[in-house]
C-alpha cells in the first residue's frame, strides 16, 4: 500500500493533470475520486482505474484510507472541499485560486493549521527555472530600485467556453483576472513582495455576453515601490500572451512562461535555460513532488496558503476598484 494515498475532490479536465503528475511520484497513489453526480464520478473512476468513488468526501476518504486530497472543483467550491478535507485530517493540494473570497481563504488556512495538515496551492509557474532566476535578480538588488512592473494576459475563449460555470460571479468569481490571469498575478506578487493598493481599474465586456469581465485593466502599486499595469483578456482573438516586463534603475527584463525575451542587466550573466522544462506536465510533477516533500519533512509547501491568498486579495481589490463591467456592444 502506498504511503501517500490521495483522493480527487472534483474530476473536471484539470484533474487529469494531477492523475498524470502523481503517477510519476514515488510512494504516492490516487485512490479515490469525489464528484457531485454519482453516475459521472463512477464513469470517471472506471475510465482511470480508481477503485473508490462517490459523492461524499468522508466516505470515499475512509474507503481509500486517504492521507491527502487534491481539490479540483470550481473556484467557489474550493472552500467547502478544503474545510471538509482538513477536518478529516487530510493534507490539501488546492487548485488555484485558493478561493474567490479573502475571508474564506483565511478560514481555510486556519482550518489546515488547526488540524495539523499542509495546504498547498497550484501556482506552479513559480517552479519555472528562468522565473526563479528573475526573482533572485530582483531580490538581490541588481536591477536597482524597481520602478515598473507590467503584466499581460491576453487570451481568447470562444463563446461556448462560457456556457458553464465560467464567467459567473457565484462559481468563477470573475472573468480573466481571477481565472486565466491569477497565475501571472501570483507571479507579480511573488516577485514584488506583495502589493500596497490598486490605484485605478476598469472592466469591460467587449465580446462575451457574461456576468463578469472578458477584458480589463488595473494599475497597481506594489510593495517594492513599482507601479504597473495588469491587462487581462479572453477577448483577444488569436492571442495567447502571458508575460511580465520589469524595469529597474539598473536594468530591465521581459519574460513569459517559456523564456526570458529580453535581459538587460549590466554585469549579470544570463544562464542557459535551454535544457529546463517549463511544460505544464513538468510543472505539475514539480508541484506534486513538492507537496509530498512538505508532508514528509513537515515543512511548508513552496506555494502555501498564506502566500497564495495574496493573488485573490489583489484581484478582489481590482474588482472593487473597477466596479461592474462596462458592456461595449449591444
Amino acid at each position: 500500500m502506498s504511503k501517500h494515498r490521495l483522493i480527487l475532490i472534483g474530476h473536471g479536465n484539470i484533474s487529469k493533470a494531477y492523475l498524470n503528475a502523481f503517477s510519476n511520484v514515488d510512494d504516492a497513489e490516487i485512490v479515490g475520486v469525489v464528484g457531485r453526480n454519482l453516475e459521472r464520478v463512477k464513469a470517471f473512476a472506471e475510465t482511470h482505474n480508481i477503485s473508490n468513488f462517490g459523492i461524499d468526501v468522508k466516505e470515499v476518504s475512509h474507503q481509500g484510507r486517504a492521507t491527502a486530497a487534491i481539490i479540483c472543483t470550481p473556484n467557489a467550491l474550493h472552500y467547502d472541499a478544503v474545510m471538509t478535507a482538513s477536518q478529516l485530517g487530510l493534507h490539501c493540494l488546492c487548485e488555484k485560486p485558493l478561493d474567490i473570497s479573502p475571508k474564506k481563504q483565511e478560514e481555510m488556512i486556519s482550518s489546515c493549521e488547526k488540524h495539523g495538515v499542509k495546504l498547498a496551492v497550484s501556482y506552479m509557474r513559480r517552479f519555472i527555472q528562468h522565473l526563479r532566476f528573475i526573482k533572485e535578480v530582483v531580490d538581490s538588488g541588481k536591477l536597482g530600485r524597481i520602478m515598473v512592473f507590467d503584466v499581460t494576459i491576453k487570451h481568447f475563449r470562444p463563446k461556448e467556453y462560457y456556457d458553464s460555470w465560467h464567467g459567473t460571479k457565484a462559481l468563477d468569481g470573475g472573468g480573466p483576472f481571477i481565472q486565466q490571469g491569477s497565475h501571472i498575478i501570483d507571479l507579480a506578487l511573488w516577485l514584488c513582495g506583495g502589493y500596497k493598493e490598486v490605484l485605478q481599474g476598469k472592466r469591460f465586456q467587449v465580446y462575451h455576453d457574461i456576468e463578469t469581465e472578458d477584458h480589463g485593466y488595473a494599475l497597481v502599486k506594489y510593495n517594492n515601490g513599482a507601479i504597473g499595469m495588469i491587462e487581462a483578456s479572453t477577448a483577444s482573438y488569436g492571442l495567447k500572451n502571458e508575460g511580465i516586463e520589469i524595469s529597474g534603475t539598473k536594468g530591465s527584463i521581459t519574460a513569459n512562461y517559456d523564456e526570458i525575451i529580453n535581459f538587460d542587466v549590466p554585469g549579470v550573466p544570463l544562464p542557459d535555460f535551454s535544457s529546463s522544462d517549463s511544460s505544464n506536465e513538468a510543472l505539475f510533477k514539480e508541484l506534486a513532488m513538492d507537496f509530498i516533500k512538505a508532508i514528509e519533512t513537515n515543512n511548508p509547501p513552496f506555494i502555501d496558503g498564506e502566500s497564495a491568498k495574496k493573488a485573490t486579495e489583489l484581484i478582489i481589490d481590482i474588482y472593487e476598484k473597477c466596479g461592474e463591467p462596462i458592456k461595449t456592444f449591444s
